[in-house]
């Protein structure tokens, strides 16, 4: 992920005047605001979709967001997607302590404070975006390192043949006992020996 490509911030509320409140707050972040009025469409976009963050309902009919964040935090993929509840009502330690349960990463009442919110979803998109980032150069590490190991493999088994023994140790048996080239000096030095 490049650091300009957009990232997808997920937002449930079964009220559509919330969900565009929502995205008039957070349309200046310039990412890709999904919007979900039901638990089983929020289910739907993140199969379909890598959301950076998701914005939660608590109070919503047939399925409340403390479900919802349970089925989200059951799938594998999603066990580490950060969900941020909003609530209309005022929350009692118990609620923040079962939606924390549940996997929330954050709390935001409502009336929403714009500012509040564009800084708590900014924290999340970059730590995403970071993440994705990383991912990606992890992958070409290994790719490279893959490339490299054979480069090195082919050269030894050159070096073999030209000294006309076979290597005792392959790279991928090699270990803190056998160092890469370990024999390779008393190979050449028995050629040597048999050559006199």
């Amino acid at each position: 992920m490049s650091v300009n490509e957009k990232v997808n911030i997920l937002m449930v509320d079964d009220q559509m005047g919330k969900l565009l409140s929502y995205e008039a707050i957070l349309a200046d972040l310039g990412e890709n605001l999904i919007k979900a009025q039901s638990g089983r469409e929020a289910l739907e976009h993140l199969l379909k979709t890598d959301v950076a963050v998701v914005l939660l309902d608590v109070s919503m009919p047939e399925l409340d967001g403390y479900d919802l964040a349970d089925m989200i935090r059951q799938h594998p993929r999603f066990q580490r997607t950060p969900i941020i509840f909003i609530s209309a009502v005022l929350m009692s330690d118990v609620d923040r302590l079962k939606g924390y349960e549940r996997g929330a990463v954050d709390y935001i009442s409502v009336p929403v404070v714009p500012q509040l919110l564009r800084a708590k979803v900014t924290v999340f998109v970059d730590l995403h975006r970071k993440t994705r980032q990383l991912e990606a150069l992890n992958h070409e590490l290994r790719r490279l390192t893959s490339s490299l190991i054979a480069a090195q493999d082919h050269d030894d088994q050159r070096q073999w043949k030209h000294v006309g023994v076979k290597p005792r140790i392959g790279r991928q048996h090699r270990s803190a006992e056998h160092p890469a080239g370990a024999g390779y000096p008393r190979a050449q030095a028995k050629y040597r020996r048999e050559q006199i």
